[in-house]
């Protein structure tokens, strides 16, 4: 947090000094009426003949972090289509401590024409005023699950396009447990009889389920019935009394041993505890799918959407987009980038190849990814998740969180008082900067 604010202060300076707003070029492309636009039909017209005329030879830097191999491989394949479809040459900067390096070029001015945003960041970036507004009907936004885009909206100005995406849905391992006995809501779950007869089942050292003390895995819940874990755009709202409500069910089941963390187990994650057989259930990312196959592959596991809580479906969504640096030289080539590796081609050799998730609709239904019945679950959250993104001062909300959270389980302190806690703690620290 301490980082962030000194690049916030370092920010505000650097832009009031240089005025280097892109305010008008912004509304001249925003002030266009919708009935004055092209067709899409013409709109494709008009980008060929713009990117024969004048962005062939361009190059483009892209800034990224780095990620395995099939990933280094997609991302490299998707790059060729664009510079063999546009004549636009793309130079990548991969970084390792990405949002401190990419915070840093930004300062000094030498950041990529269109980088990664994570949509938890976003906000952030978005404050700093480092990123142009996108268009939505330019980025055919209403292909895009609505969490997705919504992601990188502020105001009603979109800032970033979603790459592609993670949910957390419940993984269920077959030796024990048989698709049809999953309760089907979390209350369910961690309070009634599922849990204590599952355990029964398993041997010495294992446990039923696994969670995780983390608002990055809660926050769905925990703000159910429209309730915010963030007051006054900045400052945490842990304490509220519907939100201590909400969490109630999860800790009543940490306290009575139902549910454990996977640390609780001698593990770092939740995947590596579910792949050694120590749990039965957990809610995971789709990441874990290929970890699961490469390293488990005698495990025999299932996926369904996370059960509903308080009635109503619900889940996390994890994004990255792509967005253009508000300073680049190169707009016009930036946007076409973006407009291929988010469009109907570029996503899908992307997410194909990648393994990951696309972000548009027609997308997901073009490339068949649905056929793959361990990724349905997850698809299906993309259209109710909560994203994870919560504002400018979320790490340090989500850091006392996660500090006291472990007093309840332990029986220091009641979660009312936890939560009270974590909520001072995080406020002072918040005003203090």
């Amino acid at each position: 947090m301490k980082k962030v604010s000194v690049f916030v202060i370092i920010f505000m300076f650097i832009f009031a000094l240089a005025g280097c707003s892109n305010s008008n070029g912004d509304e001249a492309d925003n002030g266009v009426k919708t009935s004055d636009k092209p067709s899409d039909s013409n709109t494709a017209d008009a980008t060929e003949v713009q990117t024969e005329n004048s962005l062939e030879g361009l190059t483009l830097t892209v800034g990224r972090w780095g990620g395995n191999d099939a990933e280094t491989a997609a991302f490299q394949q998707m790059v060729d289509e664009f510079t063999a479809s546009t004549g636009v040459e793309v130079q990548e900067k991969v970084y390792s401590d990405y949002n401190t390096e990419l915070q840093a070029e930004l300062i000094g001015g030498t950041a990529p024409d269109v980088f990664y945003v994570d949509a938890y960041m976003a906000p952030f970036y978005i404050q700093q005023g480092v990123l142009l507004p996108l268009d939505e009907d330019e980025f055919e936004l209403d292909q895009f699950y609505e969490p997705l885009k919504n992601a990188f909206n502020k105001d009603g100005n979109y800032y970033a396009i979603s790459k592609d995406y993670s949910t957390l849905a419940l993984y269920y391992n077959k030796k024990w447990v048989n698709e049809d006995d999953v309760p089907a809501t979390l209350e369910e779950i961690w309070n009634g009889e599922f849990l204590t007869n599952l355990q029964s089942q398993l041997s010495d050292g294992a446990a039923a389920m696994t969670y995780n003390q983390d608002l990055a895995r809660n926050m769905f819940y925990a703000e159910s019935g429209g309730i915010s874990v963030i007051r006054d755009d900045i400052y945490s709202n842990l304490s509220d009394a519907q939100l201590v409500n909400n969490l109630t069910p999860l800790y009543d089941a940490a306290i009575a041993k139902k549910i454990v963390t996977p640390q609780d187990l001698g593990f770092g994650w939740n995947g590596d505890a579910f792949g050694n057989e120590k749990t039965a259930l957990m809610i995971e990312g789709n990441w874990v799918l290929g970890f699961l196959e490469q390293n488990f592959p005698d495990v025999e596991f299932g996926v369904v959407e996370t059960p509903t809580f308080s009635g109503e479906k619900g889940t996390m969504v994890f994004t990255v987009g792509y967005g253009i640096n508000a300073n680049t030289k190169e707009e016009a080539a930036a946007k076409v980038f973006i407009k291929f590796a988010t469009g109907t081609k570029g996503m899908a050799t992307w997410t194909t190849g990648a393994g990951v998730l696309p972000s548009r609709m027609d997308v997901t239904e073009a490339t068949n990814v649905e056929s793959d019945p361990l990724k349905v679950p997850h698809i299906a959250g993309a259209a109710y998740a909560t994203p994870w993104q919560k504002g400018t001062t979320m790490d340090t909300i989500n850091n006392e969180y996660r500090n006291y959270a472990p007093s309840v389980v332990s029986g220091e302190r009641t979660l009312d008082e936890a939560l009270k806690k974590a909520e001072d703690e995080a406020n002072s620290i918040i005003e203090a900067n």
